[in-house]
């Protein structure tokens, strides 16, 4: 009796949460750039900032940002092949050492400019893996606020967006084109290592030409696969560092069992890549059940669960913290890029020209 009185509580917000989902991708599928979560954290933001959500909501938004939300990240792991380490080639290098420097510097060097440690955490994965998707499944992970969640969510989005447009400017009208040999292989490498969300990946290699987009998002899938190793990492990290402070007492490091599940799924997946000509005589077609699920259901939930997070953020909270996590993020997305593009051009004399 009392499960089903809970159920009954959780679904008027999680209905409200599925609609702003909808409404969200369709504006996705208008506008590619921005992903359908964004959207969603987007809306959800003006409504509940515009008029107040009601309290019967609230138990089924709280379940969206919550527990339903760490949920679609393990199962992400189901559509991130663990295969992507042998598909790289030299390109796995560069995304990994962006990877290691974006998080651990953003870690050390936000808290030296007095960030709050889960904020400066946000900011540094989100540059280092896949912007929103890496802040989503981290946030809950480090026990981080809604209002540190949104603020990290809008430096990432502000500062891919600006990398989206600057990256094949750069590539195309400046010395930038003649240090990555002009071969749109290298140009994909440094694009896949260095722009925040993969859509703006995509955008970003698209206007080189549609045959950059594919060997982009390959460099761009070692960093989404990093999301589950990351969540731990960053997990331990925090926990270390706030050990044994005044506000924050001795407790033992847990880490989060949807980011463990996360990489069991991707070695799972790797499996079914492998096998997928086998398994399809069984009549399990993999390949296109992995496609539908990466392009339309997995993203469909996961805007759902950001409508979740984006309606118990106030932007009069967001305000407080001042404009310095802004600067932050802007230092490293130009750092991620910069870093990326020295990668790009050490690796240039070894990476084949497209055919």
């Amino acid at each position: 009796m009392k499960s089903d009185k809970s159920s009954s509580e959780l679904w008027p917000g999680i209905m409200f949460c599925v609609g702003i989902a909808v409404v969200s991708f369709v504006t996705w599928m208008a506008y590619k750039p921005i992903s359908s979560l964004m959207w969603a954290f987007i809306y959800s933001i003006v409504i509940a900032n515009v008029v107040r959500v009601p309290d019967k909501l609230m138990a089924g938004i709280n379940f969206c940002a919550r527990d339903f939300l760490r949920g679609v990240i393990a199962s992400l792991g189901i559509v991130s092949s663990a295969l992507i380490w042998l598909r790289v080639g030299v390109g796995v290098i560069n995304a990994l050492i962006i990877i290691f420097v974006s998080l651990f510097l953003g870690i050390w060097l936000g808290r030296k400019l007095g960030l709050e440690g889960r904020l400066a955490t946000l900011i540094g994965v989100g540059t280092a893996i896949c912007g929103a998707s890496a802040i989503a499944a981290t946030g809950p992970a480090i026990k981080a606020r809604e209002e540190e969640i949104g603020l990290s969510l809008a430096c990432i989005t502000l500062f891919g967006l600006l990398a989206m447009f600057t990256y094949p400017f750069l590539y195309m009208n400046t010395m930038v084109g003649d240090l990555l040999m002009h071969n749109i292989n290298v140009y994909s490498i440094w694009c896949g290592s260095g722009v925040h969300e993969t859509a703006q990946v995509i955008a970003a290699a698209g206007v080189i030409g549609s045959e950059v987009i594919g060997p982009a998002l390959l460099v761009k899938s070692v960093r989404i696969f990093m999301i589950g190793p990351i969540i731990l990492v960053a997990t331990y990290i925090l926990s270390r560092m706030e050990r044994g402070t005044v506000d924050k007492p001795v407790t033992k490091v847990t880490l989060p069992v949807y980011g463990v599940v996360f990489i069991i799924n991707s070695i799972f997946c790797a499996l079914l890549d492998a096998y997928a000509v086998q398994v399809a005589t069984l009549g399990f077609d993999w390949l296109s059940v992995k496609k539908v699920l990466s392009s339309n259901i997995l993203p469909f939930l996961l805007a759902t669960c950001f409508a979740g997070v984006g309606s118990k953020v106030r932007l009069a909270s967001i305000a407080k913290l001042g404009a310095k996590p802004f600067l932050f993020g802007a230092f490293m997305a130009v750092l991620a890029g910069v870093l990326a593009l020295v990668l790009a051009v050490a690796v240039a004399p070894f990476v084949p020209p497209a055919t």
